[in-house]
């Protein structure tokens, strides 16, 4: 496993408000890539309001607002993208989707919103094959970056331009982070909190939520222990 820092410019500020965090919704995207770092953010504003300092502001918007239904079926209701285009952002964060390819072709104005947003936002950032809108819009050329193992040769495929770290739970290149399948959408969620308020803050969010810190440093994708597992499944 991998988790790399580049330009990770000053240590943690204190906000004179709160910080504005878009996660990105569509049809079909993943529950957990979705909700997972939502509840980072939702817990990390608990203790903040704790400590008497500011938190986040949490929004879930799609292209059209409205009802969106995840791939697992369940109904997200959203706020209007346009609705955002004035606001501060601080965070962005596209989920993933088992359908990105379909994703992409019915959602192709979201690439253009992307493309446009994030020359202003602070911090650029997806889960797992959440990375695949990203370097649709050209924002992941000649960075390294995550993404979900079971995509990754359908990835490199399709953006020669960007590196591709299969190893990596999740990656920043300056202002652009990338995370790899599922339940990395909470480290890297984490290391977000981190990034903005310092390690007590983060550390706190996650005992609250019963997760690692940081996993260890064998903890990757694919793990041999896994693979172990699956190889001596019994059939079914």
């Amino acid at each position: 496993m991998s988790i790399e820092s580049t330009n990770p410019g000053a240590g943690p500020e204190t906000p004179q408000s709160s910080r504005t965090v878009v996660f990105v919704a569509y049809p079909q995207m993943g529950l957990l890539d979705l909700t997972g770092a939502q509840t980072v953010f939702w817990a990390a504003t608990c203790r903040l309001a704790q400590l008497g300092l500011p938190g986040y502001a949490l929004h879930t918007a799609s292209l059209h607002g409205g009802p969106v239904r995840t791939g697992e079926g369940l109904v997200v209701q959203t706020r209007r993208l346009d609705e955002l285009s004035n606001e501060p952002i601080n965070t962005l964060i596209v989920p993933g989707s088992a359908s990105i390819r379909q994703a992409m072709l019915d959602n192709a104005p979201l690439v253009d919103w992307l493309r446009v947003t994030a020359a202003t936002a602070r911090r650029t950032t997806s889960v797992c094959s959440g990375a695949f809108f990203l370097a649709q819009a050209g924002l992941l050329d000649g960075l390294r970056v995550a993404t979900h193992w079971l995509m990754a040769d359908m990835f490199e495929r399709l953006f020669p331009k960007v590196e591709l770290d299969r190893e990596a739970i999740f990656v920043r290149q300056a202002s652009v982070w990338t995370s790899a399948g599922v339940s990395a959408g909470i480290d890297l969620a984490l290391a977000l909190v981190e990034a903005d308020n310092g390690r007590d803050v983060a550390m706190q969010v996650a005992r609250r939520m019963v997760v690692y810190y940081r996993r260890p440093d064998n903890h990757e994708h694919w793990s041999p222990l896994l693979q172990s597992q699956y190889s001596i499944a019994p059939e079914r």
